[in-house]
C-alpha cells in the first residue's frame, strides 16, 4: 500500500485547517501541505482537492482582482462545522495511529 493513501483522507482537514487561518490560493496551499506531510504532491492534485471541496460547500474561491488568473481560496461556515465535527474521531484514531506506529517500531526485520 502507498503511504499516499492513508495521508488521503486527512489533506481535506489539513487544507481546511490551513484556510481557517487565512484566504490563500492553491500554490500556496499546496506548498504548505507538501511541508507538513513531507511528501510532494502528484502535479493538480491539490486542485482537484480543491474542486471538490469547493463543489461540497466547504471553501469558496474566487479570481483575485489583479487580473491574473489565480483564485484565491477561504473556508465557509459549512466548512468550519466540518472541521469540527472531526474533532472526537481524529483524537480516536491518533491513539490508534500512536500505537500502531510504537508496535511496528518493535517488529523484528
Amino acid at each position: 500500500m502507498k503511504k499516499e493513501l492513508i495521508l488521503k483522507g486527512t489533506i481535506n482537514l489539513l487544507i481546511l485547517t490551513e484556510l481557517y487561518k487565512e484566504k490563500m490560493h492553491g500554490y500556496a496551499i499546496e506548498k504548505i501541505i507538501c511541508n507538513k506531510i513531507n511528501i510532494e504532491m502528484p502535479h493538480g492534485a491539490i486542485y482537484m482537492l480543491l474542486h471538490n471541496l469547493e463543489k461540497r460547500g466547504f471553501i469558496k474561491g474566487k479570481r483575485t482582482p489583479n487580473g491574473r488568473h489565480v483564485k484565491e481560496y477561504e473556508i465557509t461556515d459549512s466548512g468550519i462545522k466540518f472541521l469540527k465535527e472531526h474533532e472526537k474521531p481524529l483524537e480516536k484514531v491518533s491513539i490508534v495511529i500512536n500505537y500502531l506506529i510504537e508496535e511496528i517500531k518493535n517488529i523484528n526485520d
